[in-house]
């Protein structure tokens, strides 16, 4: 079985685009997840006012299964797009993985 790892990392919504952009760019990488995240914190000093009202900052979460061997890479590509920013993360390994249901190219139903 092919080891595999699951790198989470929260984004601000302004840097969605220029993380997608790296990650596209990265060829050992075959495709990530995008999705919206709330993120809700008891140190509301880093909302602006708007997040103070409302009691949450807009997120993007962004998940790429990934081999060990290309963690530092990926993280090298990644660190590039922060700037001083400082993003939260987390790398998970994952027990598990395929695909439920229908045929993948290349697979044959006989």
């Amino acid at each position: 079985m092919d080891e595999q790892q699951l790198l989470v990392l929260i984004v601000p919504a302004q840097m969605k685009d220029d993380m997608v952009d790296a990650l596209i760019a990265n060829p050992d990488i075959s495709g990530f997840t995008l999705s919206s995240a709330a993120g809700y914190s008891r140190e509301h000093s880093h909302f602006n006012l708007r997040e103070q009202v409302e009691g949450y900052r807009s997120f993007c979460r962004l998940e790429v299964l990934h081999r060990p061997g290309q963690r530092a890479e990926l993280f090298t590509a990644l660190a590039g797009v922060c700037g001083g920013e400082a993003l939260r993360y987390w790398v998970s390994p994952v027990v598990e993985q395929g695909h439920l249901g229908g045929e993948r190219p290349g697979e044959s139903g006989a």
